[in-house]
């Protein structure tokens, strides 16, 4: 079974990916990526996969651009539902959707690249984290003061 951190984040880096190529020149490459994703080699799968990602373009294309976010965080969600539901049932297709978020990511321009992290601490821990930098932790009991 898949840890669903994982697959949450997972999910997440993939459909902001997704929907972050929309309407740029990676699109195209990012539509026949996913479409092949999904389609896991059957036809009728990928032409449906198609077609739902020739939505997420038409809809953020045609949206007021006061809407687009609004329209970009609906399909957004959307997607990482799916790609949720995909990886889980099939999870051997993770390194394969790594694999294409990082190549998509890439193509993307620079203001559109987004980074997603989640940290998750439970049961009293403690989540230190960062993007893009350092990070320094020491553990030294409390003072009085504190």
């Amino acid at each position: 079974m898949v840890a669903v951190e994982w697959l949450a984040t997972l999910a997440a880096t993939g459909a902001a990916a997704l929907v972050g190529a929309a309407a740029t020149d990676a699109w195209q490459s990012a539509r026949a990526g996913f479409a092949r994703l999904f389609g896991r080699g059957e036809t009728g799968r990928q032409e449906l996969a198609e077609r739902r990602l020739d939505v997420v373009e038409a809809e953020i294309v045609e949206a007021a651009p006061d809407e687009r976010d609004a329209v970009r965080q609906r399909h957004s969600a959307v997607w990482q539902t799916r790609l949720a539901d995909l990886v889980e049932e099939h999870p051997e297709l993770a390194d394969e959707l790594r694999a294409l978020v990082a190549d998509v990511t890439g193509q993307l321009p620079a203001g559109q690249r987004q980074w997603v992290q989640t940290n998750v601490a439970r049961d009293h821990g403690t989540v230190f984290a960062v993007q893009g930098g350092d990070l320094h932790v020491t553990d030294r009991p409390p003072s009085p003061q504190e």
